[in-house]
């Protein structure tokens, strides 16, 4: 299983929930969860293969906006 983090602007319980039915439709993603507690509003989705670009994409058409975070050593999660 893959793991990728993504920094979002879902701010709250109601963005998260606006957010939630434009993620649980990609079938490739087995679970998916939102910090909100972290200033960059961390998205963490676990799958077998991840396709980053459907992840945003479904993030965005939900109103949203995630790009993809960088370790620290300068890697993509």
């Amino acid at each position: 299983m893959k793991k990728a983090v993504y920094k979002t602007n879902i701010n709250c319980g109601m963005c998260l929930s606006t957010v939630t039915p434009f993620l649980n439709e990609l079938k490739e993603v087995s679970e998916w969860s939102v910090d909100l507690s972290s200033k960059d509003r961390l998205l963490t989705v676990k799958a077998e293969n991840i396709d980053s670009d459907l992840v945003i994409q479904a993030v965005q058409q939900a109103g949203f906006k995630a790009e993809k975070k960088k370790s620290v050593l300068g890697k993509l999660f």
